[in-house]
C-alpha cells in the first residue's frame, strides 16, 4: 500500500503524540518496564508544545500518511550545545508499518531537509538497548559517537550517533538503496 511523505504542520502535533506512544508500547516493551508503558498517555501540554514548536520553526518534520498519519520524523539544530550541527530529534511509524520501508522514507526525508540546511553533520540520541534502531541508524549511515547519557525516569542509557551530509561515505544516502 502507497502512502505519502509531506511535511508535518502544527494540527499533526496530537497524531504524532499518539503515534510515539503507541510505538513505544511495542518497540520499547523489552527495554522499558511494563507499568511505565502501560501508564502512557497523550498529554495535551506535549502536543500543545509540539504544535507550538512546529508552527515556529523551532522543529521541523515530515509525517507518513496512509488515510492519517502513520508515521513521523521530527528535526532540527542540535539539542546539545557541545555539539554543532543538526539533530534527528524522533522518528517513529506505527508497529504494523515496522519493516515497510515506511521509516527509511522518512528518514530519507529528513537527512534530505537536513543536508539543505548547510551544516555538514547530524546526530540523534537512541537507547542503548534498543538494538533494532541501532541497527536502522547504522543502515542509513548514522554511527557511533563515542557519546552517551543516562535518562532519569525510567534510568536508560542513551548513546548517541553522528553522520556526514554532504559527500562521500555517510552522505545521507541508506546503504542498500
Amino acid at each position: 500500500m502507497s502512502y505519502e511523505i509531506r511535511a508535518a504542520r502544527p494540527e499533526d502535533a496530537g497524531v504524532i503524540e499518539e503515534v510515539r506512544l503507541a510505538t513505544w508500547r511495542v518497540a520499547y516493551r523489552d527495554v522499558m518496564p511494563a507499568d511505565f508503558l502501560a501508564g502512557l498517555e497523550v498529554r495535551p501540554e506535549i502536543v500543545r508544545s509540539r504544535a507550538d514548536a512546529l508552527a515556529s520553526g523551532r522543529v521541523t518534520g515530515r509525517v507518513a500518511v496512509r488515510d492519517d498519519v502513520r508515521g513521523f520524523a521530527l528535526y532540527g539544530p542540535s539539542r546539545d550545545e557541545d555539539v554543532p550541527g543538526m539533530e534527528v530529534y524522533a522518528i517513529y511509524v506505527l508497529p504494523q508499518e515496522f519493516s515497510t520501508g515506511m521509516g527509511r522514507a522518512l528518514m530519507a526525508a529528513a537527512v534530505e531537509d537536513l543536508a539543505s540546511s548547510g551544516h555538514r553533520e547530524a546526530g540523534l540520541w537512541v537507547l542503548a538497548a534498543n538494538a533494532r534502531a541501532r541497527r536502522f541508524y547504522e543502515r542509513f549511515g548514522f554511527s557511533p559517537s563515542g557519546r552517551s547519557k543516562m535518562l532519569p525516569d525510567p534510568p536508560l542509557e542513551e548513546v548517541h550517533y553522528r553522520m556526514g551530509l554532504a559527500g562521500g561515505a555517510g552522505s545521507g544516502v541508506p546503504a542498500g538503496s
